[in-house]
C-alpha cells in the first residue's frame, strides 16, 4: 500500500538528492513539500527526477502567488524525465497557515479548480484563452485577450491529486482530479478520528463521492498521507513529532479538535505560546506526547512498525488504495529513510 516517500524542503537542496536516491531504492514516488519560504520544489524535484528515475510529486503546491503557466510547465518538464511506470503527480491544495500569512486566499477552491482545468488545456497542447479563467486571470493581473500553448507538449502525463479535509475541496476533486490526498495529521483524517469512531462522520469522503459521480475520468486514486518520525533515538523522533503536530493544533479549529476526542487542556498551552509568538520548538515542548501520537506515528522503528500497522488498516478499511510515508520523516532524513527501508517497511510485511 505504501509507494512513497513525503521529503521537506527545508534540508539543503544536494542533500535532499542524495536522500531521495537512497529512497528511490524502495519507494515509486518521492513527494517534496512546497512552503514558500523554503528550497524550490521545481528545482529540486528536477534533479530527483534526473538522478533517480523514481516518480515525482508535490505534496503539496497551492495557486497563490503563483504564475500558473510556469506551474503548468514545471509539471509538463517533469514528465519528460518519467521513465515508463513512473508518473508525476501534481498534489495540489487551498495552501496552510504560511501562505495564509503571507497573502490573501480570496475563493480558494474556486482558485484549485482553475488552476487545474488551466494546467490540464495546456498540457493537451491546446491554445489557452486566459480571459477563460478569470480568478488566475484577476490574481495574477494576466491580459484576458492573452492567449498561452505549449507547442512543445503531447498530452503531458501528469496526474492530479487534491489534498485537503472540507466538504467543498474535497468535492471538487472528487469531480475533477485523478486522485485526493488526505493526511493523517489532520484530525478529521487522524489515528485520533479512526480510533473514536468518527472518521466516517467527519472525513467528508462522503463529498468526495458526490463529486466523483460528476466526474468523466474512469481511474481515481485515494492516497493517505501518513506523518511519520523514525530515529533510533526515541526521545529526538518524539520531539520531531511533537513539532510537526503543534503546526496543526497550533491553527486548527477546536470543533474539528474535540469532535475525535482532544480535549482543549490538553492543548491549550501550546495554542498559546504560538498566539504570543514563541518559536514552534518551544510551543511543541508544551504539547503531550500522547496527542502527538494521535496525529503523527513516532518513535523508533519497532514503536512505528505497530501504530503504522494500525494505521494503514484503518486505512485500507476507509477505501484508500495507496500511501505514502510523510513529514516530518524523522529528526534526521538521512537515517529515518534507512530506517524506513530498512526496518520499518519490512516489519510490516
Amino acid at each position: 500500500m505504501i509507494k512513497g516517500i513525503q521529503l521537506h524542503a527545508w534540508a539543503r537542496a544536494s542533500e535532499m538528492v542524495e536522500v531521495a536516491e537512497l529512497a528511490a531504492q524502495e519507494f515509486e514516488t518521492v513527494w517534496l513539500t512546497d512552503q514558500l519560504q523554503s528550497r524550490s520544489v521545481a528545482a529540486v524535484l528536477g534533479a530527483v527526477a534526473a538522478r533517480t528515475g523514481a516518480g515525482v510529486g508535490t505534496a503539496v503546491t497551492f495557486p497563490f502567488g503563483r504564475n500558473p503557466i510556469e506551474q503548468a510547465s514545471t509539471m509538463a518538464t517533469l514528465a519528460e524525465f518519467m521513465p515508463p511506470g513512473r508518473q508525476v503527480s501534481m498534489g495540489i491544495g487551498t495552501g496552510g497557515g504560511m501562505v495564509s500569512a503571507l497573502m490573501p486566499r480570496e475563493r480558494p477552491v474556486e482558485a484549485v479548480a482553475e488552476l487545474i482545468q488551466l494546467c490540464r488545456a495546456l498540457w493537451r497542447g491546446e491554445y489557452v484563452r486566459l480571459g477563460d479563467y478569470p480568478l488566475t486571470c484577476a490574481r495574477v493581473r494576466m491580459r484576458e485577450d492573452g492567449k498561452a500553448v505549449f507547442p512543445w507538449v503531447d498530452d503531458a502525463d501528469v496526474r492530479v491529486v487534491v489534498a485537503g479535509a472540507g466538504p467543498k475541496v474535497l468535492e471538487m476533486a472528487g469531480e475533477l482530479a485523478d486522485g485526493v490526498i488526505c493526511a493523517s495529521d489532520f484530525p478529521a483524517h487522524s489515528l485520533a478520528a479512526f480510533r473514536s469512531g468518527q472518521f466516517d462522520a467527519v472525513s467528508n469522503l462522503n463529498s468526495l463521492d458526490r463529486g466523483r459521480t460528476r466526474s468523466d475520468r474512469p481511474d481515481f486514486a485515494r492516497i493517505y498521507g501518513v506523518n511519520i518520525s523514525v530515529s533510533n533515538d526515541r526521545d529526538a523522533a518524539n520531539a520531531a513529532a511533537r513539532r510537526q503536530a503543534t503546526l496543526i493544533v497550533g491553527q486548527q479549529p477546536h470543533e474539528s479538535l474535540e469532535i475525535v476526542g482532544f480535549e482543549k487542556a490538553d492543548y491549550a498551552a501550546t495554542r498559546q505560546a504560538i498566539h504570543d509568538g514563541e518559536s514552534v520548538a518551544r510551543a511543541a515542548e508544551l504539547l503531550p506526547q500522547e496527542v502527538a501520537d494521535q496525529l503523527v506515528v513516532s518513535g523508533t522503528p519497532d514503536d512505528c512498525v505497530s501504530a503504522l500497522g494500525e494505521l494503514l488498516e484503518y486505512a485500507g478499511g476507509a477505501g484508500f488504495t495507496e500511501a505514502y510515508v510523510g513529514a516530518p520523516v524523522g529528526p534526521d532524513p538521512r537515517e529515518a529513510v534507512e530506517l524506513l527501508t530498512t526496518r520499518v517497511l519490512r516489519g510490516l510485511m
